[in-house]
């Protein structure tokens, strides 16, 4: 049912307003609401074509730049790429102002009944707060009592979902205290707007966002007990598996701090320490992204892998200050709503600003009853989240599962609520190539201020909006950015950070990541040059006597005997190209070496820049797009050309990365973790190709054919014919490959390179182990090359260099595994690569 329509853009169809709910952008009488009417207008001038192109360059950079959420139970797989609407929700500025009036003051509130119930819980004496309501409530954590000194402000973050109802008037929907999500893609959908439609945030005159970053750094700062110019924060984060991981780690790159998973950090004598590869090093303040119920498994849950044991002490203590504080989530109780306008007189002398949803706490005889007889036309809520604590609309149930809920009610009633629906304002939203109604709510964000008293607010916010009604990222709702215009005049920020040059704390968990993350990325792309010049091989019409060597080398990267997987028989090519590039469950296959590179980066994904990340983008899309076409097409010939093609786009993917990664990584110990672990396993690969090339025992044209092989999966044939002009011989390609210091390719390079890494990684005047394994290789290495005097090999000098190949591969697997105790012994996950030179 339609009551209005307005034509938004030439070539597009009528948007419809809906009768039953108040719409942000169109007056029924007077039209586009005076704040809309800037963006109308510009929006107006574009074309179908103009239009089609912006929000596709949307999607291509959340895309690009890796903005995800995580969706569970989803058979398709739980990433997803974040979703943005192209049309902003506007608000006028005039509006904004009373709204954040409103929020500041609810913040203010809560930090008072927060402080009050960890303290001296007046409250519950006076009895302005029942105490089945609080101790009942799961948030509630006993282990925290006191732990909250009621003389400081302890709510440093707060978040408000908001939402308007059919007459105009904003209502809060629910209260998030514990750790509100949401700002960071809030901050990422206005870089994406700002790069997509530059002219229209200019026009219309949009607030800027950046400064509620400048009161969020200052307000962690300003929590340090410490006396330290510069205090050590982290962004505590459940991992890479958790939905809203991308902002964790968007976080903690804006502004600067490590990022941290429970078992990286530790307590002793009372304080936090930050586990890093520099060493121990105290923690004072603790950004919080992981439910407060899971932080400590000695006090809190005992199940939970998630926290650090002995954090619930330490801020007993008063040693580590968290935002927000554990035992926020009471706040988040649905139950206070209706008490809130008498804990405001109460706490603030002020009558409270902004109205909350009608709700009704089944804990009161009165309340409990007007909720059972009116079941049907609310909205049921437990007061604890969890596992059977989703939200309910008393509509869409029958007569069992209503009478279900009242049992439920009857026998625990001071675990439920009952609260009113409310009829959504609406929004326009593209869908289906034209402009619809969405259903839409806001998040707002709040962080206290360091210099002042109240808070500040983040101008505008996330909205959500979804033609069903039901906004939440679980269940696919859209989101938009939310502009605040026309800007009034600037307003004075926090006080600057003081500005000092140091290097960045790098976690035990990053360096793993990122060592192994190189030595997938140089695996992968081995694997890929390998596969390539074996197919190419298989594929000639005339026997291939020089692809063995080259073959058995592949096999034994990726971990099958010579011939096993079928690629010994050209018969089985397709068979061949399926087993070899599509089986992720086996160390060493293709597709596990690229998804194994693609989880490290994404557990490190702070240390990466946007380009790298566009390039991380591509390799997935490459290795996905290709395990549905890879069956069944390599026996033709435009099969073959598809994997040849496959393949070359996947090189340069790799080696692309691998290039801008050193270009952009500064040279300190992330790079050299993630270089030296590209420099290890090359050195391996080599090892292993260069062994079997000379246990071959060729000669003639095999022999040249091998070794013009073993060249071009070393990237090294075009280097070899411009120094010797001429067909690959031994002598020389040993040359190039193992002795060469000035060719990035070689072994020695690799040897010397990874030295100076680990030179740089450990303190002044130590060696350890790994390095003594690495000069013994380099020195091992340099007096094997008087074997091959005149450029000549003959058959004893090829038996001894292999022998003391596969010692120089089993050295750099000792090196590696060095490594590994030397700086990641406490790291939970396993990364499984098998030894490059080990037997096939």
């Amino acid at each position: 049912m339609t009551s209005t329509q307005t034509t938004l853009f030439p070539d597009t169809p009528d948007y419809h307003a809906l009768a039953d709910a108040w719409d942000e952008m169109w007056d029924a009488e007077a039209g586009v609401r005076p704040h809309w009417r800037e963006l109308v207008t510009g929006l107006s001038t574009l074309s179908a074509r103009d239009w089609s192109a912006r929000n596709q360059r949307i999607k291509r950079l959340l895309r690009e730049n890796g903005v995800t959420y995580h969706v569970y139970d989803d058979p398709r797989g739980y990433t997803r790429t974040w979703e943005l609407d192209p049309v902003p929700l506007v608000l006028d500025a005039g509006e904004w102002a009373a709204i954040e009036a409103g929020l500041e003051q609810r913040a203010r509130l809560l930090d008072r009944v927060l402080r009050d119930l960890y303290g001296p819980q007046h409250l519950l004496r006076r009895g302005l707060l029942p105490p089945e309501l609080v101790l009942g409530h799961a948030g509630f954590l006993r282990p925290l009592l006191g732990a909250l000194p009621a003389h400081r402000r302890r709510l440093i973050f707060y978040a408000a979902d908001l939402a308007r109802g059919p007459d105009g008037r904003l209502w809060v929907l629910a209260d998030r205290t514990q750790s509100p999500s949401g700002a960071g893609y809030a901050l990422e959908n206005r870089s994406v707007m700002a790069r997509t439609f530059p002219e229209l945030l200019e026009s219309n005159r949009v607030v800027r966002l950046n400064a509620w970053l400048d009161a969020v750094q200052a307000s962690l700062n300003s929590l340090a007990e410490a006396a330290r110019e510069i205090p050590q924060v982290v962004v505590l984060t459940p991992g890479p598996a958790n939905e809203t991981y991308f902002e964790h780690a968007y976080l903690a790159a804006r502004l600067g701090y490590s990022l941290a998973q429970g078992d990286d950090l530790t307590v002793k004598d009372g304080r936090v320490w930050l586990k890093s590869v520099q060493g121990l090093k105290p923690v004072d303040v603790i950004l919080r992204r992981v439910d407060e119920d899971w932080c400590d498994p000695l006090e809190l849950r005992a199940d939970s892998r998630l926290g650090t044991a002995g954090l619930v002490e330490a801020v007993r203590r008063g040693q580590v200050a968290l935002a927000n504080p554990l035992g926020s989530g009471l706040l988040e109780n649905p139950a206070l709503m209706p008490f809130l306008p008498a804990l405001a007189e109460a706490l603030l002398g002020e009558d409270l600003l902004l109205p909350t949803a009608a709700t009704w706490w089944c804990g009161q005889d009165k309340e409990r009853e007007h909720v059972l007889a009116n079941l049907s036309r609310l909205v049921l809520k437990p007061i604890n989240r969890g596992v059977a604590s989703e939200t309910v609309f008393g509509g869409d149930l029958d007569r069992k599962q209503l009478a279900a809920w009242k049992d439920r009610i009857r026998a625990r009633p001071h675990l439920y609520v009952g609260q009113q629906p409310l009829v959504l304002s609406t929004v326009p939203a593209l869908h289906g190539g034209r402009l619809t109604p969405h259903r839409a709510s806001l998040r707002t964000f709040l962080v206290a201020r360091a210099d002042a008293d109240g808070y500040a607010a983040l101008p505008g916010g996330l909205t959500r909006c979804a033609s069903g009604g039901k906004l939440s990222g679980q269940r696919g709702a859209l989101n938009k950015d939310t502009w605040i215009a026309p800007a009034r005049l600037p307003q004075k920020g926090p006080s600057p950070t003081p500005h000092r040059r140091e290097s960045g704390l790098l976690t035990s968990r990053a360096a793993d990541n990122l060592f192994w993350a190189g030595r997938y990325l140089e695996r992968a792309e081995a694997v890929a040059r390998l596969l390539r010049a074996v197919l190419d091989g298989l594929w000639e019409e005339e026997t291939t006597p020089g692809l063995g060597p080259v073959l058995e080398a592949l096999m034994g990267l990726m971990g099958y005997p010579p011939g096993e997987c079928g690629c010994a028989e050209r018969p089985d090519l397709a068979a061949c190209v399926r087993e070899l590039t599509t089986r992720p469950d086996q160390p060493g296959n293709l597709a596990h070496s690229v998804r194994a590179l693609l989880a490290c980066a994404y557990g490190t994904r702070e240390y990466w820049s946007v380009a790298i990340w566009r390039l991380l983008d591509r390799v997935e899309r490459v290795e996905r797009d290709w395990g549905p076409r890879a069956a069944g097409r390599s026996r033709s010939g435009a099969g073959r050309e598809r994997t040849d093609l496959w393949l070359g786009r996947l090189i340069d993917a790799l080696a692309g990365l691998a290039g801008l990664a050193s270009e952009t990584l500064s040279r300190e110990a992330a790079f050299r973790f993630f270089d030296l672990g590209r420099r290890i396993e090359r050195g391996q690969t080599l090892a292993l190709l260069l062994a079997r090339t000379l246990e071959s025992r060729l000669a003639g044209e095999a022999e040249r054919e091998s070794l013009s092989l073993a060249l071009q999966s070393a990237d090294s044939l075009v280097t070899f014919r411009r120094r010797y002009r001429s067909e690959p011989f031994l002598a020389g390609v040993l040359d190039l490959l193992l002795w060469d210091t000035d060719s990035p390719r070689s072994l020695i390079y690799q040897l010397r390179t990874a030295r100076r890494h680990l030179q740089e990684l450990t303190a002044s005047g130590q060696r350890g182990r790994a390095e003594r394994l690495l000069f013994s290789a380099e020195e091992r290495l340099h007096a094997s090359e008087a074997m091959v005097e005149d450029l000549i090999v003959d058959a004893g000098e090829r038996q001894r260099l292999t022998v003391i190949l596969r010692e120089l591969g089993d050295l750099l697997a000792s090196a590696s595994d060095a490594v590994t105790h030397a700086w990641f012994t406490h790291v939970q996950e396993q990364h499984v690569l098998l030894a490059a030179a080990g037997e096939g």
